[in-house]
């Protein structure tokens, strides 16, 4: 157990950088948030569920949580020392006879076991941290224990690799789950600049991402990214824009003076340093900026993307500046068949 412990411990220290996150070799799947930061690698990784081995890893720094899904049994939990960890014990949780069998820490559920409403109905078979559902599990349609969900969970919720059943045992729905939806829609705020790397649509919110650490925008890590849509004023301070390799991406849409120092003007200074990049996104129909949007930046590269029906740049009927000291240059491959 020892060997396990310090094998995972290991696992734990290498997919805080993104690099080994998003790394096939070192994870079965990886989900997690990150933020971007003035690090080597420019993106600091908050909280993951991830796949190792026969281990499930979920949640943040010191509070990870690593669970053995083939032994049945928690690796890593914080802090705790898991050796007072109680095997094969019930636990009354209501005075209405909820119960709890399996593994307990001072009288309350942690690690492996069963959770039975007051009807003897099994509501939850997995792992369960206090009165969270956590790493792994099983959720039941209670009045006829049938399946309902059967996958990962942190903090309660189905989040990480499931699949939704209804109640007659037909999938509803296979695939990666997000804070207990799968919609995988993440909405960035000015007061919160937290990504994903499973997200299908990302929206930025007006006035949002404007911290001088924020100089790099890649989104190379966003493989199932079908949409981008970034609002009015967000990204002053990036450099340079990575949209490479997006094999789902089907629109990218951004408001008014995003990706620029310089708002409602064209007295700009042109800097060298900063580049738009779109490339190699095979399903992309439909680009839109509005005016004064990348004003200072002086390359935008645009190529491999075949789909490619709109571009809109500004207003025909005002000030622009799109890319105002770049060139552009459209290039297309007519293929001709006799």
């Amino acid at each position: 157990m020892v060997g396990e412990v310090e094998r995972n411990r290991v696992a734990l220290d290498t997919i805080r950088t993104l690099k080994d996150a998003v790394n096939p070799e070192k994870c079965k799947y990886t989900g997690f948030f990150f933020e971007y930061d003035g690090s080597e690698n420019g993106f600091r990784v908050l909280m993951c569920v991830s796949r190792m081995n026969d281990a499930v890893v979920v949640g943040e720094d010191e509070e990870m949580i690593v669970a053995d899904m083939k032994n049945r049994r928690l690796l890593r939990a914080g802090y705790v020392d898991l050796s007072r960890v109680k095997h094969n014990e019930i636990v009354d949780l209501s005075v209405d006879g909820d119960r709890w069998e399996g593994d307990v820490l001072n009288g309350k559920p942690f690690g492996w076991g069963v959770l039975y409403d007051k009807s003897n109905c099994k509501v939850y078979e997995g792992f369960r941290v206090w009165e969270w559902n956590v790493c792994y599990g099983v959720s039941y349609y209670s009045d006829i224990e049938r399946i309902e969900y059967e996958g990962e969970w942190y903090n309660g919720n189905p989040w990480g690799r499931g699949v939704k059943y209804d109640r007659n045992g037909d999938v509803v729905y296979d695939g990666e789950w997000l804070d207990g939806d799968y919609s995988m829609t993440v909405r960035i705020t000015p007061e919160m600049s937290v990504f994903h790397n499973g997200v299908k649509e990302l929206i930025v919110s007006d006035g949002s991402c404007n911290g001088e650490e924020m100089t790099l925008l890649d989104l190379g890590m966003m493989p199932s990214l079908t949409s981008l849509i970034v609002g009015n004023e967000c990204f002053m301070f990036i450099d340079v824009v990575k949209l490479i390799g997006l094999n789902e991406l089907e629109s990218v849409e951004i408001g008014k003076n995003s990706f620029t120092k310089y708002k409602d003007t064209y007295h700009i200074t042109p800097d060298p340093n900063r580049h738009f990049c779109l490339k190699n996104c095979p399903k992309l129909k439909s680009l839109k900026m509005g005016c004064y949007s990348f004003s200072d930046y002086t390359v935008c590269a645009i190529e491999n993307v075949d789909a490619l029906e709109v571009i809109e740049m500004g207003d025909l009927n005002d000030w622009s500046c799109n890319f105002y000291y770049a060139s552009l240059e459209l290039k297309s491959v007519l293929i001709h068949n006799e």
